[in-house]
């Protein structure tokens, strides 16, 4: 198996959305380990304690020191551990991993593969695989601690909260329709046979006519079973190596 194309799939805004919210994060943590330090470390909370008989106002006061040196602090490193496993969860979101450079002694040197490419229309393909068979669209699913699925629609936990996804099976499907077009946008006389597949372990994602749901394992004998692909000569398997490099983003 050759690898056409790998580059690393983070944009300039993802990068700078994880870096503020690890910021953030950070900040939370240091002010609340600060609120604590000082709490602890210095006469603050020992000025407030009451003396022998005190008044109710007395008695509110040191109450209400104490309250706030417990849960201020607390309050403050608990949202930025939260911030901080909100911004790892949005890290393995954004940077899924591919399934067939893990399968490089189980393909042969006919099947060659590109992932996070970027068409003419700006959507990014997650994994392209060429081979006899034509084109196959391998698509993922988000990690599980990440997403979940409500009455048949799925969901992302993001910054705000859970926000709508594309079904995985879906979005992968759409895909391997953009591929079709883009590559008989190119070249009329020949049109390269694409299929579609999500690579997942997540029972929650279920086939449908235009995608097959198969399992790591599974890829190389899915790719085995897809029918050859008649007048895909060398010359055009060429042809389109080159198409996929041309999308290809720089700097791999």
């Amino acid at each position: 198996m050759r690898i056409i194309a790998s580059p690393p799939r983070l944009t300039a805004t993802d990068r700078i959305a994880l870096l503020r919210g690890a910021f953030v994060a950070a900040m939370l943590i240091g002010v609340g380990g600060l609120l604590g330090w000082a709490m602890v470390a210095t006469p603050i909370i020992s000025q407030l304690m009451p003396g022998f008989r005190p008044s109710p106002v007395q008695v509110a006061t040191a109450v209400g020191a104490w309250a706030f040196a417990i849960v201020v602090p607390a309050g403050f490193v608990i949202l930025g551990v939260a911030r901080a496993i909100g911004a790892l969860e949005m890290l393995t979101a954004l940077r899924p991993s591919a399934a067939t450079p893990r399968l490089v002694a189980k393909l042969d040197d006919r099947h060659q593969v590109a992932t996070s490419l970027r068409l003419p229309d700006g959507r990014y393909i997650h994994e392209l695989v060429l081979g006899p068979f034509g084109l196959a669209v391998l698509g993922d699913t988000p990690p599980r601690e990440a997403a979940r699925v409500m009455s048949g629609r799925w969901e992302i936990r993001g910054r705000r909260g859970w926000e709508p996804i594309e079904s995985p099976v879906e979005r992968t499907s759409r895909d391997a329709e953009r591929v079709r077009r883009w590559m008989g946008g190119e070249d009329q006389d020949f049109v390269v046979k694409v299929y579609a597949a999500v690579v997942t372990n997540d029972p929650r994602a279920t086939r449908s006519s235009s995608c097959a749901v198969i399992t790591p394992d599974e890829v190389p004998g899915w790719l085995a079973a897809l029918p050859p692909q008649r007048g895909l000569t060398d010359g055009r398997r060429e042809e389109v190596v080159e198409l996929i490099r041309s999308v290809a983003p720089i700097g791999r």
